[in-house]
């Protein structure tokens, strides 16, 4: 989402340049305070479970008002802050998880296969927005970014789920 906010805001928002880069400076600074904060509460035992599918809630909320905002107009900043707290701080929290569950000698491996899958978001994310911006399509476009974090959302609920079943047999 970060990739394509600027755009957004001068195209559609009709930001200047840089207001619509002050915009992506407030998701940053939003997703610093995410990250530290979010990666400190997975930290905690028993919390680091709900975790990603709270944190994939959050952005399902973030990505929806940046498409409320093409109706009004300064939600696109509460949504910045959102898009930084909660979509931004999962790459954080997920890293901690992975430092939490993995198996000795599987963390390189398994922190590569997870930054592999948040890679991929950015190479395929960005050309699929740009092909709806291009269209005027915005609306389309945060509905779809929506969808995909319902998708991470179910995702994260399974793995809990399956998680807890397995500490409640252990």
């Amino acid at each position: 989402m970060n990739t394509y906010l600027a755009l957004y805001g001068v195209r559609r928002l009709e930001l200047g340049p840089t207001a619509a880069a002050a915009l992506v400076a407030v998701l940053g600074v939003a997703g610093i305070a995410g990250r530290v904060g979010w990666s400190k509460v997975a930290g905690q035992p028993g919390r680091a479970l709900w975790l990603p599918g709270g944190l994939a809630a959050g952005a399902v909320g973030a990505a929806l008002l940046l498409a409320a905002s093409a109706y009004a107009h300064p939600l696109a900043w509460v949504a910045a802050v959102a898009v930084g707290v909660f979509a931004v701080s999962a790459n954080a929290v997920s890293m901690v998880l992975v430092m939490q569950r993995t198996a000795p000698g599987q963390a390189g491996q398994d922190s590569a296969l997870v930054s592999a899958g948040f890679f991929a978001g950015f190479a395929i994310g960005p050309p699929l927005f740009g092909l709806l911006a291009a269209a005027g399509h915005y609306w389309t476009g945060w509905l779809l970014v929506a969808g995909e974090f319902v998708g991470a959302g179910v995702v994260a609920l399974a793995w809990a789920l399956r998680e807890r079943r397995s500490v409640v047999r252990r």
